[in-house]
């Protein structure tokens, strides 16, 4: 039952500017998640090469997180705090 109280809030919202600062690279962390580290590294090479806006890699980040919103949570809570 505990599985339900992490619905909808248990990522920070989408419109932080965290989000965003661990794209550019602006926030420096060591990710304890692989698949985060690799597609925050896959989505940096993107925005770089033009070949993905900024607005669509944030999306995408997002969507990774909100899928996998419990593996993430350690990394959420060093990077954002609270929510």
């Amino acid at each position: 039952m505990e599985l339900n109280s992490y619905s909808k809030r248990s990522i920070p919202p989408k419109e932080r500017e965290e989000w965003k600062k661990m794209i550019t690279g602006e926030i420096e962390h060591n990710y304890r998640n692989f698949v985060l580290k690799l597609m925050l590294t896959q989505l940096r090479r993107e925005v770089a090469f033009g070949m993905t806006t900024m607005p669509e890699a944030i999306d995408r980040l997002y969507q990774l997180c909100e899928k996998y919103s419990l593996a993430v949570q350690p990394d959420c809570k060093e990077i954002f705090k609270s929510w």
